[in-house]
């Protein structure tokens, strides 16, 4: 079971590089309680609650 929430679908031409980083910086500061990140396999912005990503660091 993935606690990663699949935050915007960027697997298609219609986003430059340039604002799909755009897209992950203003998630970020929209979402602070979240681990944003760019997931290169899934091809989507994806989202992990701070608190599982602090766990998975220990």
């Amino acid at each position: 079971m993935s606690v990663d929430k699949v935050l915007c679908d960027v697997d298609s031409d219609d986003y430059s590089l340039g604002q799909i980083v755009q897209m992950v910086e203003k998630y970020k500061s929209d979402n602070p309680d979240m681990y944003v990140f760019l997931d290169g396999d899934r091809r989507a912005i994806m989202g992990r609650p701070k608190s599982v990503q602090d766990a998975l660091e220990r």
